[in-house]
């Protein structure tokens, strides 16, 4: 899959956070308890030091942590729930054998940015080829409590106080609901195993869930990419000055996940 590497999505994601906070300015009473009306105000958030993209702020100091998911084309695809380059650096730092492949090709850019800028550019394909098989080294060495961890500490403790709020775009409702009533929360408490499906060479897997004979599909994706892609990484892109290897916890199968919780699109 190819990510937009043009802005569309960041300028997509500011819009929809702007019709967000005006929908709940209008309607966060009808849809939060404790929320009284004339009584809360709707503040813009988001931003990369911010995991809340919209915050409900009522009186007495009580708090509403919003993220904004938007599905312009309808409840298909996935969305992102994390977004970053921590747990990459952590291992690093602390020469994890898990990174061992993520490590060759950054010490690679290291010197393959002293080249000149056209030779350089020679390398873009051979890069993306380098990272994709890097990101799968990193998924494929990853054992059970090595996912549980990653999904506790980048997964669940930024979102244990998240309300999330899913807009389908193409049929103009939303949904919503706190995001510690996500399953994944209840499988890890039970002491369920996980293991990575990833494909050969693919640079993202489905997360699946064991217990004795039992297997869970919650819908749950692990990706490992750059950010900002190969021209970035080399120095010569002309949008972007650097770029890293970032982890995502990704959410497929969104309808069937609402279905599964019980949860109903907003009415008013």
């Amino acid at each position: 899959m190819c990510f937009p590497s043009d802005g569309r999505n960041h300028r997509n994601a500011i819009k929809n956070e702007h019709d967000t906070k005006e929908y709940l300015q209008e309607c966060a009473h009808l849809i939060y308890e404790n929320v009284e009306k004339g009584k809360f105000n709707v503040i813009s958030k988001g931003g990369t030091k911010n995991k809340a993209d919209n915050i409900i702020e009522c009186d007495r100091g009580r708090t509403i942590n919003i993220s904004d998911k938007q599905k312009k084309n309808g409840l298909g695809g996935s969305f992102d729930y994390t977004n970053t380059s921590k747990p990459i650096h952590t291992m690093l730092e602390n020469g994890s054998e898990s990174v061992k492949e993520i490590k060759v090709v950054l010490d690679s850019v290291k010197e393959d940015k002293k080249l000149s800028v056209e030779d350089r550019k020679k390398l873009v394909d051979s890069y993306r080829l380098r990272i994709k098989e890097a990101s799968y080294a990193f998924l494929n060495s990853l054992s059970s409590d090595d996912t549980v961890d990653l999904i506790e500490r980048y997964l669940i403790e930024p979102n244990k106080e998240m309300e999330m709020f899913i807009t389908n775009g193409k049929r103009n409702n939303r949904y919503t609901f706190p995001f510690m009533n996500h399953p994944v929360v209840k499988l890890i408490e039970n002491g369920y195993t996980a293991s990575i499906n990833v494909k050969i060479g693919k640079s993202s897997g489905r997360i699946i869930f064991s217990k004795g004979n039992e297997q869970i599909d919650v819908g749950l994706r692990i990706r490992v990419h750059t950010n900002n892609g190969v021209t970035a990484l080399l120095g010569i892109s002309s949008s972007n000055k650097s770029s890293q290897f970032v982890m995502k916890f990704q959410q497929d199968g969104i309808k069937k996940l609402l279905d599964t919780m019980g949860v109903s699109a907003i009415e008013i």
